[in-house]
């Protein structure tokens, strides 16, 4: 039977190559470029592997390696757009170039190589794929067809979400997710989790495909805009059923974004103003259902309540590894270790007792912790130029509408990653910061185009939420 499962496989991953390739050579590097990322999500470890060491060999890891190639031979045949190294690439490379010190500095053979796998699966593949991406051509059929891709990835996330949460397992796809629902020692069953098998990386992914959906509003007439209606409420749902608050207020932030932003100005304010002041009622009145509702099949609504109560334990851990490494941190992938030695502080009234075996569940606490204020302070200024970027590619009236809301849907991600992590270690989420990475790339490979027009100080143009006019190419 084995023998049977492992000739299907090897079949199947043949025949994925096959159609892979034809991808690679009719989409460009665009093209492997999406290939990389939806093996990412959907055809990872828990999908196939082979055991290859500390780094199993997965279809995602094999499409990576061929795009590599790619992009190798585009770029000796001219089929590539290179482009002069800026700022943030700099910055880039420089926090990049200190995860691999940070990482080597400690016991990076622990768990056979762990912290190495970790190291290219969270920071080294990412940054391949921005490298690849801001070198990627880029034209209007070309942005297109990425909001195309990620609003229809976000029907079938958010349809996949519904279908496990309602135990609708025929339409569960792919069928890891069905057995792995089972399994009463792992943690958010009964949520949905999606292909991911978390909940958090699965509402970070549908807040940016919501992000991406909005974006066809200005290009659909008025009866066709009315189809748009039942996709976005399906992935809304989507997100409600991560049953998880972080998620819901980085879908809120999307929604701010994707619908505050292109508003005149005196509707703007107004709206969002009031758009914030229900949140901050809803919140209010509803804190202790917010706090205390029951998420996990395997979990009472006070263990629920337990983890928010968790988080400033956690919190004052990270801190006091802070205070006795602030600069260079205790070492990429040792906190699991190093934290041990802190639980037992008795200067506090927390019971730091309680964090032992926990990851902090906040990014920049993560990062700060481990890599010390020379590793947060280089990904946070990386973050802030694309960030920037981004802002004011948005902000060039006269870039066509692709162009800006490329730029917008980055801060949709943007805001997705940072809103989860507050909450949660989203560098150690699957493919978070694999999406984000993907997105900054096509947001530098845009930066040209930005250049290249006179960038104005006035509000972004209504004409952002009204149905596109032909206008000639930046």
């Amino acid at each position: 039977m084995d023998g049977d499962i492992t000739f299907l496989a090897i079949i199947l991953g043949i025949s994925g190559l096959v159609w892979a390739g034809i991808l690679y050579l009719r989409g460009g590097l665009l093209g492997g470029l999406l290939a990389v990322m939806l093996a990412g999500v959907c055809f990872s470890v828990p999908f196939f592997k082979l055991p290859l060491g500390a780094l199993p060999l997965t279809v995602d890891r094999v499409l990576l390696v061929v795009l590599v190639g790619q992009y190798i031979l585009f770029r000796r045949w001219g089929l590539a757009d290179p482009k002069p190294v800026g700022k943030p690439e700099i910055v880039l490379g420089l926090f990049t170039a200190w995860m691999v010190v940070s990482t080597f500095r400690g016991d990076w053979t622990a768990s056979d190589y762990q912290p190495v796998s970790w190291l290219i699966i969270y920071y080294l593949m990412p940054f391949a794929v921005y490298w690849i991406a801001r070198q990627t051509p880029m034209n209007e059929r070309s942005g297109l067809a990425i909001l195309a891709c990620l609003s229809l990835f976000g029907v079938y996330l958010a349809a996949t979400a519904l279908a496990e949460y309602f135990q609708a397992w025929s339409l569960v796809f792919p069928r890891y997710i069905v057995t792995t629902a089972s399994e009463n020692k792992l943690e958010f069953i009964g949520r949905g989790r999606g292909p991911l098998l978390t909940p958090i990386g699965n509402g970070i992914l549908l807040t940016i495909c919501l992000g991406a959906t909005l974006m066809w509003w200005p290009r659909l007439g008025r009866p066709r805009q009315l189809l748009l209606v039942p996709v976005v409420t399906l992935i809304l749902a989507g997100l409600y059923v991560s049953l998880t608050r972080s998620v819901w207020m980085s879908g809120l932030l999307a929604i701010a974004l994707c619908v505050g932003l292109p508003m005149p100005r005196n509707w703007r304010w107004p709206v969002l103003g009031g758009g914030l002041l229900v949140a901050v009622v809803l919140a209010a009145t509803q804190w202790e259902n917010l706090v205390t509702f029951k998420r996990d099949r395997n979990l009472s609504a006070e263990q629920t309540a337990d983890s928010v109560y968790l988080r400033p334990v956690l919190a004052r851990l990270s801190w006091n590894m802070f205070l006795d490494h602030p600069l260079f941190g205790c070492g990429y992938t040792q906190y699991k270790i190093e934290h041990l030695d802190y639980t037992a502080d008795r200067s506090t009234d927390l019971p730091l007792a309680k964090g032992r075996g926990y990851i902090p569940h906040n990014v920049v606490f993560s990062l700060l912790t481990e890599t010390g204020l020379v590793g947060l302070g280089l990904f946070l200024a990386a973050v802030a130029m694309w960030g920037l970027d981004a802002w004011r590619l948005w902000r060039t009236q006269s870039a066509r509408l692709w162009n800006r809301q490329i730029g917008l849907l980055f801060l949709v991600a943007l805001g997705a990653y940072f809103v989860n992590g507050m909450f949660h270690d989203a560098s150690a989420v699957p493919m978070a910061n694999m999406t984000l990475f993907f997105l900054a790339g096509v947001t530098a490979a845009l930066r040209p185009m930005r250049q290249a027009s006179p960038a104005t100080a006035a509000a972004a143009s209504t004409a952002a939420f009204l149905p596109a006019s032909p206008r000639p190419s930046a």
